[in-house]
């Protein structure tokens, strides 16, 4: 016999932060990531800040893996609908989410569109590489996300 859970307004904005906030944790790691290489690049004698920056990362991958594993024993009790399309039953976690989607979108269309138009971009790839730019926009899209789902989410709570 299987039954299905009731999808709860506590359950369902327990999920949201735990996307938001495994979505900052990785934003944080591909800055940090991306920071190594460039303090790598720029100070290649500068090792303890080398040191301090790897620590950081590696803390942040651990966070990352326990976080995951945490994560799959909570999402047995989050139906389909909200797990792969993030349809929520209640108005205002699917608002604080479709707000979230809608500022990243924004801030990564912006951010690209810039990019395009300025005549400094070739510059700017040939300074960084495709790469860490990609590991940069990635970071900035995963802040985006994930910070105004926490903020708004606090912003209730008060």
């Amino acid at each position: 016999m299987h039954t299905e859970t009731e999808l709860t307004p506590a359950i369902e904005q327990s999920f949201l932060t735990r996307n938001a906030v495994g979505a900052s944790v990785l934003a944080l790691f591909l800055i940090c990531d991306s920071l190594y290489s460039l303090i790598e690049n720029i100070f290649p004698d500068a090792t303890w800040l080398k040191n301090i920056f790897g620590v950081f990362g590696v803390i942040l991958i651990i966070a990352l893996i326990v976080r995951f594993f945490k994560d799959m024993k909570f999402y047995k009790k989050v139906n389909r609908n909200t797990f792969w399309y993030g349809k929520f039953t209640d108005e205002y976690i699917g608002y604080v989410s479709m707000k979230a989607y809608q500022y990243s979108f924004n801030v990564m269309a912006i951010l690209l569109l810039l990019a395009y138009l300025t005549h400094y971009f070739p510059e700017f790839l040939n300074s960084i590489g495709v790469h860490e730019f990609v590991k940069l926009n990635m970071a900035v899209l995963f802040l985006s996300y994930g910070l105004p789902i926490l903020y708004r989410l606090r912003k209730e709570q008060d």
